[in-house]
C-alpha cells in the first residue's frame, strides 16, 4: 500500500531489509538526498482494525532499522501480537521538532483517512508512541496541548493577529496545537527534553550550518518575517529571515521555543515513560550526547536508567522495559 503520508505493508520481521540503511539516513542528514524521500508511515504487516497501534519514532539522523529488535520482540510475544500492531514513522531529519511533529500528524491523519474513514477502528484508540532522541521529543509533542507558549516564545502578536494571511495561518499551525486524537500512552528513549548540550558545540554548529531550512514550513516561516519582521522576537528575527532553522539549532539549550517546550508534558489521561542511559565518567551524567537532566521528567509513570549509551533501543533491558509497558497498559484497558 502507498500513499502520499508513505504508508506501506511489509511481511513481519523485514524491517531490516526493507527499511532505510543507515549510511543512506546520515546523507539525509546531510542534505546530500532530498531529505523526505521515504518519510512516511511504515507498517509491518496488513492493517487490522481490531488492534491497538503503537506508533515508533526514530531520532536524529536515524531510520526505522533501529527498532528492529523491539518491533520483532512484540511480534514473538503471543500476547502483546494479538494487541498491538506496530508502524513506524520515519521523518526528514533536515526539520526541527515542530514542523517533524506536524508532519507526523498529517502522516497520522492520511493513515486513518485510507484505512479508517469511518473513524470507528479501535486501532484508533489508546495509541502507544514510543520515541527515540528527537523522536522522543516529537512524541511528547503529539500529546501536549501547546496552548500559545511556543508562538509567543518567538512571536511578540497574538497569532490572531496574523490569521488572515493565508502563510501565516500555516506557520501558526507549527506552533499551536493539541494532543493527538487517541494517543493514550507514550514511552520516551533518550530524549533531550531540556535539550542537548551536543547542539551547542563546534560540531552541533557545523552540522547545523549545513542543515539547510529546506522544508515548505520553514520556507514559508523565512517569507512571513521578510515580509513583517516587526512580529518576531529580536533573538530570533535573523535566524528566522536567513532560515537557519534546524533539528540541531531546535535541540540547543537557549534556543527559546525549546527552552518554553520544556514545560509543555503530556496531556492529564496520558501516562508516560523515560529511559535514559548512562556512561560511567560522562560529565555531565547521561548517555554522552543527553544528559540525565534532560532525559528524565518529572510526573513519569515509571523511570529506568541503563548503562548504555544514547542508542539503546536495542538493549534487552531497554527492549524488556518497553514490553513490560506495554503489558501494564493491556492489564489497565481490561
Amino acid at each position: 500500500m502507498k500513499m502520499r503520508a508513505s504508508l506501506h505493508s511489509t511481511r513481519p520481521h523485514g524491517a531490516a531489509r526493507l527499511y532505510l540503511r543507515r549510511f543512506g539516513a546520515a546523507l539525509r542528514l546531510l542534505g546530500v538526498r532530498d531529505g523526505d524521500r521515504g518519510a512516511g508511515l511504515y507498517m509491518c504487516e496488513p492493517f487490522d482494525p481490531d488492534r491497538r497501534t503503537v506508533v515508533m519514532i526514530h531520532g536524529l539522523g536515524g531510520d526505522a532499522v533501529a527498532w528492529a529488535h523491539l518491533t520483532q520482540a512484540i511480534e514473538r510475544s503471543a500476547e502483546l501480537h494479538a494487541c498491538f500492531q506496530v508502524w513506524h514513522l520515519v521523518y526528514n531529519s533536515n526539520a526541527p521538532f515542530l514542523v517533524v511533529r506536524r508532519r507526523a500528524e498529517g502522516y497520522l491523519d492520511e493513515a486513518w483517512e485510507r484505512l479508517d474513514p469511518g473513524g470507528h477502528a479501535q486501532a484508533r484508540t489508546g495509541i502507544v508512541l514510543v520515541g527515540h532522541s528527537l523522536g522522543g521529543v516529537v512524541a511528547r509533542m503529539l500529546c501536549v496541548d501547546s496552548g500559545n507558549a511556543l508562538w509567543s516564545a518567538a512571536f511578540s502578536v497574538h497569532h490572531h493577529a496574523v490569521q488572515d494571511d493565508e502563510v501565516a495561518a500555516k506557520v501558526a499551525a507549527v506552533f499551536r496545537f493539541q494532543p493527538y486524537p487517541g494517543v493514550g500512552r507514550a514511552i520516551f528513549l533518550a530524549a533531550p527534553h531540556k535539550g542537548s548540550p551536543n547542539a551547542d558545540r563546534w560540531l552541533g554548529r557545523l552540522v547545523g550550518t549545513l542543515l539547510g531550512g529546506r522544508t515548505a514550513e520553514i520556507q514559508e516561516l523565512r517569507t512571513l518575517v521578510q515580509d513583517r519582521p516587526d512580529i518576531v522576537h529580536d533573538e530570533l528575527r535573523e535566524t528566522y529571515q536567513r532560515a537557519r532553522v534546524n533539528s540541531v539549532f531546535t535541540l540547543r539549550a537557549s534556543q527559546p521555543v525549546r527552552r518554553a517546550s520544556e514545560a509543555l508534558l503530556p496531556h492529564a489521561g496520558i501516562p508516560y515513560h523515560t529511559i535514559a542511559g548512562t556512561v560511567p565518567g560522562t560529565v555531565p551524567p547521561g548517555d554522552g550526547v543527553v544528559p540525565l537532566s534532560s532525559a528524565l521528567l518529572a510526573g513519569a509513570a515509571s523511570t529506568l536508567v541503563v548503562r548504555a549509551g544514547h542508542n539503546l533501543y536495542d538493549k534487552p533491558e531497554v527492549v524488556a522495559e518497553v514490553l513490560r509497558i506495554l503489558r501494564e497498559d493491556m492489564a489497565s484497558r481490561g
